[in-house]
């Protein structure tokens, strides 16, 4: 990816490798991410997750190094790659399904509070807190559920919670991974909405097997295959891109 001197590149990776045994899963990725929305696309097994899982610290790189901002992050736990500024959602929703909407977004803001290891201050009077979680809420659109369990959300909502939660973390960049996968065309779209939003204050990395969306959404694509960075650019570059057609996108 060519990037401008004057862009401050957020998160890179540097020709990261990663062998389950025999096979690799990925294998000698590079790319760079400075602002709006980057995508990236493949068949399954093409190693999109096994990426994901090696930028956010689940997995360790065998080969190459990963760079936060310039400072060195490879190895790193994911609790200190997310404290340094990297949140993550999953494919499957991670909620606290009995605790209410407003105490799942509490409970992150409260992790980033600094006075969060004052074990004599009621979780309820920390600095900040309240303020934070309430404003998420109102950013995800659940106001009107703060005090409905988490599990009686509907679907679509939950996702909603989900990327409200790895937003109370205070991340300079967001990595969601499928964020719309199981979901209505109508709960598409206001996921899609709420991550073109999100994208305006911070980089967002995005895993997605609906190309329409893809192409739409998104200021750059990097399309994996084989564990193989296969191309990348703009939705434009890899729409046109012959060996992106011939292995993945079907003519398309």
């Amino acid at each position: 990816m060519t990037v401008h001197t004057s862009e401050m590149l957020v998160l890179e990776a540097r020709a990261i490798t990663k062998h389950f045994g025999a096979l690799t899963a990925v294998n000698g990725v590079s790319l760079c991410v400075s602002h709006g929305i980057t995508s990236i696309i493949g068949p399954n097994g093409a190693g999109k997750t096994t990426f994901f899982n090696l930028l956010a610290g689940f997995l360790v790189p065998d080969k190459g190094r990963i760079l936060y901002r310039g400072k060195e992050i490879t190895g790193l736990a994911p609790y200190e790659i997310s404290q340094m500024g990297v949140g993550r959602s999953f494919q499957i929703t991670s909620i606290f399904p009995n605790l209410s909407v407003y105490e799942n977004i509490r409970v992150a803001c409260q992790s980033r509070s600094k006075s969060r290891y004052n074990f004599f201050m009621s979780c309820e009077k920390l600095p900040g807190v309240e303020f934070a979680s309430r404003q998420i809420l109102s950013q995800m659109g659940l106001d009107h559920w703060a005090d409905s369990p988490a599990k009686n959300l509907p679907y679509g909502l939950q996702r909603c919670l989900d990327i409200g939660i790895s937003l109370a973390t205070e991340p300079q960049v967001l990595l969601l991974d499928e964020p719309t996968s199981g979901m209505s065309a109508e709960d598409t779209a206001v996921i899609l909405k709420l991550i073109a939003e999100i994208a305006k204050l911070i980089p967002v990395i995005l895993i997605e097997h609906n190309i329409d969306m893809v192409l739409n959404i998104s200021d750059r694509i990097a399309v994996l295959y084989q564990g193989l960075l296969l191309a990348e650019g703009t939705p434009e570059e890899i729409q046109g891109n012959q060996e992106v057609q011939e292995a993945y996108l079907g003519g398309y």
